[in-house]
This record gives C-alpha cells, structure tokens and sequence, in this order.
C-alpha cells in the first residue's frame, strides 16, 4: 500500500514546510515522499513517530537524517514494533527499537513511545477501509 504526499501530511500531522526540509535533509527520503505516492505505511508510521518526536522534545532533522534509514529498516523487519512496551531509543550516533524494559547500553538522547503514534495512524488508516497493515499493534490497538 502507497500513500500520495497529501495523504503522508495528513497522517503523519505534519507541515508541508517541515516534510518538504525533511525532504532535503534525508537521504533517500526525496524520492520516496514525492507526489508520486510511494511511500509505504511503514514509512508514514517512522514519519509519524519522528515527526511526533520533534514537536514534543525538539528532536533535530540532523539527528533524524543521521538514523532514518536504519530506523525505516527496523519497522519494515520488526512487527513488534507497534507493541505497547516497543520505544525508539536515540543517541547522537545510535538508533534501536527495543521493549521498554531492555534499555541500549548507549547514552540516551531521546526515547519514544511508538504504540500510541502507530495506533492512532493504524485507526486513521483503517478507517478509510484499506486492508490489514504489516506492523503489529498488540492488544491495545
């Protein structure tokens, strides 16, 4: 499932100055986010988390540039990834997806809680009646 440039604002909750920088700051991101709507869920889910990471702790575009294509891999492999316990811990040069309770060995920079992002975005998408996404969402969902 693909999602158009519109649909990526909508979902994710951002701006299209913020995705339009992001854009020119991640690799590999301008190609994917066109108009042309080749964007998977996964990606509108790792969008959404850092995009709801940036507005709640003032997560960088550097640090998000450094990490998001290592980050993409992580939630398309990982279907825990939507589980309650499931957070994104972020250093300045580390990026991991791990349960709550097995925090990195690395200085934290940041950590997020996926489950609520995922399932709101899982609720929206669902809504509009397309078929059942890859990510887990556990119970809660």
């Amino acid at each position: 499932m693909n999602f158009t440039h519109a649909q990526i604002l909508e979902l994710t909750g951002m701006t299209q100055e913020r995705l339009r920088h992001w854009r020119r700051e991640i690799p590999g991101l301008k190609t994917r986010a066109s108009r042309r709507g080749i964007v998977t869920f996964e990606e509108v889910a790792l969008l959404a988390v850092l995009s709801r990471a940036t507005d709640e702790i003032g997560l960088p575009a550097s640090l998000i540039a450094a990490h998001y294509e290592d980050l993409l891999d992580i939630f398309r492999e990982n279907q825990s990834v939507g589980e309650p316990d499931f957070v994104l811990w972020l250093s300045l040069d580390s990026a991991i997806v791990s349960p709550i309770t097995e925090p990195p060995e690395f200085e934290i920079a940041a950590v997020v809680r996926l489950a609520p992002v995922i399932g709101q975005l899982y609720t929206s998408v669902h809504h509009t009646g397309t078929r059942q996404l890859a990510l887990s969402l556990g119970s809660n969902a």
